[in-house]
């Protein structure tokens, strides 16, 4: 494991929020619904021994064409309250709209440590439209806030996407590195298997980042990886049905459902 890979949790929490207004659902959730949702669920991941937690609008859906400025009120908003409440934990932001410069300006405000970009390097055709890498953006943006402490982890061919033209995964991966200087890579393929075959494609080429599984974590899957990723980002596996709403909002992970994997990890 490389020492930038060492400065963040073995696994890392996604806070998948509610829905905003501004989504224009008919089931949106005002704010402070939104952040007493997600206080909830990082208390029960912080319970289960994670110490590194993401938050991300994944309910904002469809996707505005470009990052507004409602998204980063609310989301900066949403981030406050985690780092109060979570003062020791790990904290990365992730929008679904794309762009670069937003969520690097909310992890400044919000003394988070790393942000999660989708379309880092190359062009992906997605749900809303074509999405070229923002690389530049962020090593731009970094540098004139002034804040190289936080990372830049950056998916290769999000499994959400399809690139305008298939790069072979290893030349990808440093392009990211080389060229856009990320600081760790995520790797998710749409099944096990195929997140098992990029991770053998890219471990030979030791890149000195860290590698993690951004999806499809699975209790069963983990001993595939234990020794493949460096961090496993983790929402579903953390879930179990039926658990009873707490003060209107919907309760949807098991504390020692995060125990268990958080074990398996180390």
């Amino acid at each position: 494991m490389t020492t930038d890979s060492a400065k963040l949790p073995r696994v890392i929490a996604a806070l998948h929020l509610l829905p905003s207004r501004e989504s224009f659902r008919p089931d949106f959730y005002p704010l402070n619904k939104i952040i007493e949702h997600a206080l909830l669920h990082a208390q029960i991941a912080y319970d289960g021994g994670v110490r590194g937690f993401y938050f991300q609008d994944v309910n904002d859906t469809p996707l505005a064409p470009h990052i507004a400025e409602h998204t980063v009120s609310h989301m900066t908003a949403v981030g406050k309250e985690l780092r109060r409440a979570f003062p020791d934990a790990s904290l990365g932001v992730c929008l679904m709209q794309h762009g670069a410069k937003e969520p690097l300006e909310i992890a400044n405000a919000i003394g988070a440590q790393f942000v999660r970009i989708k379309v880092y390097v190359g062009a992906m055709v997605k749900a809303e439209g074509i999405l070229t890498g923002c690389a530049y953006e962020a090593i731009r943006t970094r540098h004139h806030l002034n804040a190289e402490h936080i990372k830049i982890l950056a998916d290769v061919y999000d499994r959400l996407g399809e690139p305008v033209a298939h790069v072979p995964l290893p030349e990808m991966c440093r392009q990211a590195v080389d060229f856009g200087r990320a600081d760790g890579l995520i790797l998710t393929g749409r099944t096990p298997e195929q997140s098992i075959r990029m991770f053998d494609e890219v471990l030979p080429l030791k890149l000195n980042v860290p590698l993690a599984l951004g999806g499809g974590v699975s209790m069963q899957a983990m001993k595939f990886f234990v020794n493949r990723a460096n961090h496993f980002i983790v929402h579903a596996a953390f879930i179990r049905r039926g658990i009873p709403a707490q003060n209107g909002v919907p309760v949807e992970w098991d504390v020692d459902r995060v125990r268990e994997l958080v074990a398996l990890a180390k």
